[in-house]
């Protein structure tokens, strides 16, 4: 029997969060995190595990189906009244094999 070994990843990335406040300020809060990935993660269009740019993309591609709470804690403030979150933008900072 031959053993496969899975390519493990791991993916250190940032969310930064644009909002405004009652007073009409935008600004941002930036929240980082690192995670382990791999080709289980069910993900349209994959591409082959086999670069880190592919993973990169390939993470890109999963992040933009998901909500960011489950991959960073939310800015203290993000279901205030007195504050309005726009929109939000996923960097990959690093990638690299586990």
């Amino acid at each position: 029997m031959i053993n496969i070994e899975e390519n493990v990843w791991v993916v250190r990335f940032e969310i930064t969060f644009y909002g405004t406040d009652n007073q009409g300020k935008s600004f941002r809060e930036i929240k980082e995190n690192s995670m382990k990935f791999d080709s289980s993660f069910e993900i349209l269009n994959k591409l082959p595990f086999v670069s880190k740019e592919n993973v990169e993309i390939n993470f890109l591609l999963w992040v933009d189906k998901i909500s960011p709470e489950k991959l960073v804690p939310l800015p203290h403030d993000y279901y205030s009244e007195n504050v309005r979150y726009g929109e939000e933008s996923v960097e990959v900072l690093e990638v690299y094999q586990n």
